[in-house]
């Protein structure tokens, strides 16, 4: 084999191999998904403290710690003698106090449902994540492409310039056509600056998701996303949606609040018990017996007028607020819902009219301007205009393609998708 074939193997060898190391560093958007909710620290965040009030729930619950008494009743000060009166007790005693009714019990029961609030914003964060990251990426595939699309515009711009150039100094073209020609290249030029600036823009905004990731390169194919149901299902399914799930949960805590002000109507009870011992004998010699007492103490709710139907007042209104809240909340997202479907159902018939008709009219009208301007049967300046109208064209669909997948990545945010 003689040495230019086999540097032509090794050196296509070499381009097969950074080729796939290529496709292989190539972030895909399901990738970047995955990264980005493992760095999110608000997600961290919103579970910890979920995880903090699910403790706090079981602790608030049990019973208050009982007391202890530990003392000396009726010590003669004269001689502080235990032995010389009847009456001296060491005592040792034990309290233990019952709070009113279930008061406990609600109040276990709404700081869980103050975990859910944490445990459904968590939910909403990771949505939340995902719809920005979508976005995102889309934002830095869409000028990647462009970048590209123009790139190559300007070989073929470059090209003209040439053979406008050559006519020109051969008699063929006039001076006008060059300067236009040269126009062109330079707004070219100025499109490529400015979509690489855009692009570095887009690159900072993923960084912020991803880190370092966001510098490798994306796969050519146009990012996939889910497929989302249909308007209906989307509706139905929205008391489902994480931030539902916080109204929910808001209004079952302030539910808690109302129970726990109706428990302040009963008594709330202490146990007390007391052990007394006496030391010395009594007069006939024997020794002194020990006492034992016990004592029930009752809280009795007897003028409420100013505290405990207030407080219950006060807890059912903030629980009619809740409820407010939950039913704009609702309204909000289904409002939103509804004008993000519209703009995709727009976009879709705008995307399916530049695939269908607008495209392929382009193209076909920039071969035929150049077959017409070979045949000078068309001048240079129509040649740039049907080039230009393809160029545009192309972009424009792409930017339509671009915006309809983010309004879809909008819309997977209010839909059941698993994480």
């Amino acid at each position: 084999m003689c040495v230019y074939n086999r540097l032509k193997i090794i050196g296509l060898s070499l381009f097969i191999s950074l080729s796939v190391d290529a496709v292989a560093n190539e972030l895909t958007i399901t990738e970047a998904e995955n990264i980005a909710l493992d760095s999110d620290y608000i997600i961290k965040q919103f579970k910890a403290r979920a995880e903090s009030l699910n403790e706090q729930a079981i602790a608030e619950g049990q019973l208050p710690d009982p007391k202890i008494k530990l003392g000396i009743m009726n010590m003669p000060v004269n001689s502080f003698d235990r032995d010389q009166e009847p009456m001296t007790q060491l005592q040792f005693g034990l309290q233990q106090s019952f709070p009113r009714g279930q008061t406990l019990h609600y109040k276990s029961l709404r700081l869980l449902n103050i975990a859910e609030v944490d445990e459904a914003k968590a939910l909403d964060q990771e949505k939340q994540v995902l719809r920005s990251l979508r976005n995102s990426y889309l934002d830095v595939y869409l000028n990647v492409q462009i970048e590209f699309i123009l790139q190559q515009n300007r070989d073929l711009f470059t090209q003209l310039l040439d053979i406008t150039q050559r006519q020109y100094a051969v008699g063929r073209d006039n001076q006008h056509d060059v300067l236009r020609a040269q126009l062109e290249l330079a707004l070219i030029d100025d499109r490529i600056a400015e979509i690489s600036g855009a692009k570095e823009i887009a690159l900072a905004e993923l960084a912020k998701w991803i880190g370092s990731d966001s510098q490798r390169p994306l796969p050519e194919k146009f990012p996939e996303l889910m497929p989302i149901p249909n308007v209906e299902q989307l509706l139905a399914e929205l008391p489902n949606h994480p931030l539902i799930q916080v109204e929910d949960a808001l209004v079952n805590a302030s539910d808690k609040n109302i129970k726990i002000a109706e428990e302040q109507y009963k008594p709330g009870w202490m146990l007390d018990f007391t052990y007394g011992d006496r030391a010395g004998n009594n007069l006939d010699g024997s020794s002194r017996d020990d006492f034992a007492s016990a004592m029930l103490t009752v809280d009795v709710p007897i003028f409420t007028d100013k505290r405990q139907d207030k407080r219950l007042a006060a807890s059912k209104l903030q629980n009619m607020a809740s409820q407010y809240a939950r039913t704009d909340r609702l309204l909000e997202l289904k409002r939103e819902i509804e004008k993000e479907y519209a703009n995709l159902n727009l976009l879709g018939d705008r995307l399916k009219l530049y695939q269908t008709r607008a495209i392929i009219d382009a193209e076909q009208n920039s071969e035929s301007t150049l077959h017409a301007y070979q045949n000078d049967l068309a001048d240079f300046t129509t040649l740039m205009r049907a080039r230009l109208i393809e160029l545009n064209t192309r972009i424009d669909m792409l930017k339509i393609r671009t915006n309809r997948a983010k309004s879809q990545a909008n819309l997977l945010y209010f839909s059941g998708e698993i994480l």
